[in-house]
Formats: C-alpha cells, structure tokens, sequence
C-alpha cells in the first residue's frame, strides 16, 4: 500500500462520529412548601404558574399618600418635564409613562449561590400606585419566582438605588442559571438614582446609603425598621420554620424602600428642573456642573449665574465652574472675574490652583495683564510651598507648570 493510501486510511479513522443532539429536559415543576397555608394566612397571595409556587403581597396607594414629605401623585408632574426638557434632562432615558421602581432582597451580596427572595416592584396604575411583592417559595421555586415578576416583558423604565451596580447584575445571573426555561430577559432603560443623589449633594452629605438619604434629604424616619443584612437570616428562618412573621417586617422594609424611590425621583427632578430650591447653595452647584458635564453648556451656566446670584456665601465652587463655561463662550472678561471670585473662597488646594492657573492663563494669552499673570504664578508657588494634602510627585508637577509660566511671562516683559 502507497503512502498515500496509509494517509487516507488514517484520516478516516480519526473522524469524529457527530456528536449526539442533547436533548432538552422536560420542567420538573415541584410541589408547593408545606407551609402553604400558613403563608397565605398571613396576607400572602399564593400564585401557581407552570415551574411552581410564587407568594404575592400586592398593595394599592391613592395619589394623595403622603411619604418624605411628597405625595405620590407628585411623580406623575415630576415625569413629564421630561417632555419639556429639550433633551437634556439627566433622567430623560426611557419611556417616563412606564417607570417601574424595582428593588430586591437577597440572600448574600453576591455570588452565583446568593439567590433573590423578594422582588419588588411599584408602578403608576392610572391615578393611583401598586406595589407588588414577590416572594420565593423557596429555592426550588426559583424558576417560578422569576418568571412571575414579569421582569422579561419589555417597553418598561426601571428605577433603582443602586440597582445598576447590584440588584440588575444579580437579577442577570439567576436569570442566566435559569435560561432555560424562561424567556429572554431584556436590557431596559435604566434610572439609578444613587447616581444622581451623588451628584446632587457630593460634600453635603456624609452617606449615600438610602437610609441617610431618606432621612437628611426626605425627611423620612424608619420606625422599628429591620436592618438590611438581618434579612437573608429571617427569610431562611421563615423557610425553616414555616413562620412568616418576621418575614413581614422585610416586606415591609422593601415597601420603605420602593416608596422612597418615588419621592427621591420626585425630589431630585424638581430640583434638576429648579421647580425646588434648597436653602444652601452646594446641590445647586452640583446640578450645575452635572449639565455642564453632560454638555449642556447653555442650562449649566443658567444654573451656576443663578448660585452667584442669589447666594452670599459658600460661592466659589458655582464660581469655579462658572469660569470655565464663560471662557469656553470667549467671554474672557467675565471667566477672568469668575476665577477670581473662585480663588478668594474656599476652595480645595487642586481647584485653588486650577484657578490661579485659569487665570495666569487668561491674563497672559487673552486680556495681555502680563503683570496680574506673573502675581498670580507668585501666589500660586507661595501657596504650593505650604500645601500638605497634595501628593509629593503632584506638587512637583505643579511647581514646574507653575516656573514654565512665570519665565515666559517674564521672558515677555522683558525681564
């Protein structure tokens, strides 16, 4: 036999036989918890689907309910500025007639083993509002619990705190360990108002956790309310056990939460929209430079003119802000002015001398005040020879950038 011929014979015998299909496995769908009865006793509505048992806790509120301060109905007002906005609200993504305020709790951070036990989720139902609870039945449920949220329909704008960091990735993963036989879960329009409430109020508040938000922004207190990691504990207990009076309490801790989302969206809209005025001039300075970041130039000078205008004192950030904007207008006259206004507050060391370099800059290149731009290189190395916050290597940057500048503008004098 030819060479050629062994060859052959050898590459048909190392074809592979083409791999069986596999076969889908049919839905085991498992009984209903024994507790059942004591469940639904309690106030849970038991919901059967075709992979199990789902406990539902729906819950209706009239437009004038009152929470933080803010009536729900408010919501409906604060949604459709939206329409007004020309595009550059920072919340204007989505459909604002579908908002769908959606909060979790869960048995671990996370981890493919933590599971959700709770999802809730509260929506404009006409003029009124509706909270539905979902509650796993317990993990063999799961498949159920998932599918009854009705997360996988379209066309909805969820609204979360924190929910793009956490409770969406963490839906995404008990979806994906379920994939098979649920429907596909969209990727909607999301509003995470964690986001936008650090904006707002950075260096005003000293906790972003919806707790402190509540209660320095909304005004909201808790009363004998469950902290957030007993709750794993209590929904494992409940299952246990079968008794679900703790487990109440964690609903009615996710109901605190959800009811928050509304009034916080309520809240930070008017604001955004300056339908609101708070009594220090620091959200507004942040909304200011929340446009100005989104590259609504003209909206962010409005605001941050607005700041100096009305407020006295704790100005030089809005200043600061302001004097980049009218510079990028060629306003140099004015963003000098701004600047100046800016160093003589209270500023940070890094924004102190951003600003004296804004204004050596403007001086030397656009206004022709060689003398005002050299003393401001004077006093920005007079300052850098005391300032301690800055790192070592940082300030030697600055210091350099800083003696580049002044020689030139002495080299220019004729000095």
């Amino acid at each position: 036999m030819s060479y050629e011929n062994r060859l052959m014979q050898m590459k048909k015998m190392l074809k592979k036989a083409p791999a069986e299909k596999v076969k889908e496995t049919a839905f085991k769908k498992p009984p209903a918890p024994e507790y059942t009865e004591r469940w639904e006793a309690a106030g849970l509505k038991r919901i059967d689907n075709q992979f199990g048992t789902v406990f539902l806790k729906r819950t209706h509120y009239p437009a004038d309910t009152v929470h933080g301060g803010l009536a729900l109905g408010k919501l409906e007002e604060a949604a459709s500025v939206w329409s007004g906005s020309d595009g550059i609200h920072p919340f204007a993504e989505g459909d604002e007639k579908k908002l769908l305020f959606f909060d979790t709790e869960t048995t671990g951070l996370k981890g493919t083993g933590s599971l959700i036990f709770m999802a809730g989720l509260l929506s404009a139902d006409g003029e009124d509002f509706t909270l539905d609870q979902y509650v796993l039945a317990d993990p063999a449920h799961e498949t159920a619990f998932l599918f009854e949220t009705g997360l996988w329909k379209p066309g909805r704008t969820l609204v979360t705190y924190n929910g793009k960091s956490f409770d969406w990735p963490q839906l995404q993963t008990r979806w994906t360990m379920n994939r098979e036989h649920l429907p596909k879960l969209p990727d909607p329009a999301h509003i995470d108002l964690l986001q936008g409430t650090r904006r707002i109020w950075k260096g005003g508040l000293d906790s972003f956790s919806l707790k402190s938000v509540e209660e320095e922004v909304l005004g909201f207190h808790r009363e004998d309310d469950v902290p957030g990691f007993l709750a794993p504990i209590i929904y494992t207990d409940s299952v246990r056990s079968g008794n679900p009076d703790l487990l109440l309490r964690v609903l009615r801790h996710n109901e605190w939460d959800l009811l928050s989302l509304v009034t916080l969206f309520t809240r930070l809209t008017a604001l955004l929209m300056k339908e609101n005025e708070e009594e220090t001039p620091l959200p507004h300075t942040n909304i200011g430079k929340w446009f100005g970041d989104l590259k609504a130039y003209e909206k962010s000078r409005e605001v941050l003119e607005e700041v100096t205008n009305v407020f006295f004192d704790e100005t030089d950030e809005a200043y600061y802000y302001l004097g980049f904007l009218l510079k990028k207008e060629q306003r140099y006259e004015d963003a000098e002015s701004a600047f100046l206004q800016a160093y003589k507050g209270g500023l940070d060391e890094r924004k102190t001398l951003q600003a004296l370099e804004e204004l050596a800059k403007l001086q030397e290149h656009r206004l022709g005040k060689l003398p005002e731009a050299e003393m401001n290189c004077l006093r920005a190395a007079g300052l850098l020879r005391n300032m301690n916050m800055l790192k070592p290597a940082r300030k030697e940057r600055w210091q350099e950038r800083f003696e580049i500048r002044l020689a030139r503008i002495r080299r220019k004098q004729g000095k």
